[in-house]
């Protein structure tokens, strides 16, 4: 009877460690058309800011799953001549918030997108204010007046996780 309770207690913390940290779902926008998915179930938050010179209303889809911050964040441009300074200023914000240099923008094809020079993938790393070191992901695109960052943020970026965030995501349903 010993032998089988133990067995029991072993078998139940096998399957507790093989609880996954990551719970994929599909997020869809119905108000900008942007498919993501996120590893967990994101919270909306928006407020007035200012990007590149100009007061934006930003809405943020995030949410926190194994030690990362994941957030999907959008804006409209008023103008097409705003849509690259717009990712320009989204990338060097991120880079900012992090002190960390500005980091060469690897190129990422985004289903769907408008194809601008100034949009694409940056990874670096940086501290917050409380001086924990952190490592970012950000992908900037944009699809017509519609400008978007991705972003990962975290201790540590699970390669695998971080892969599938940044390669769902799809800029038109």
């Amino acid at each position: 009877m010993w032998a089988s309770k133990a067995r029991a207690v072993v078998i139940a913390l096998i399957c507790v460690g093989c609880a996954p940290a990551l719970n994929w779902r599909e997020w869809r926008s119905p108000e900008t058309g942007l498919v993501q998915a996120f590893p967990c179930k994101p919270a909306r938050q928006q407020r007035q800011v200012v990007i590149a010179g100009q007061s934006q209303l930003l809405v943020l889809e995030v949410c926190d799953a194994d030690g990362v911050s994941w957030a999907l964040a959008h804006t409209q441009a008023r103008e097409p001549a705003a849509v690259s300074p717009l990712l320009d200023a989204l990338a060097a914000a991120a880079h900012a918030n992090l002190g960390a240099a500005r980091g060469a923008l690897q190129p990422q094809t985004v289903p769907g997108a408008t194809p601008y020079a100034a949009a694409g993938r940056y990874a670096f790393s940086g501290t917050d204010p409380r001086g924990r070191a952190l490592q970012a992901q950000v992908l900037v695109f944009a699809r017509g007046l519609l400008v978007v960052q991705l972003t990962a943020l975290g201790e540590r970026l699970p390669p695998a996780a971080v892969e599938t965030f940044f390669g769902s995501v799809r800029a038109g349903a």
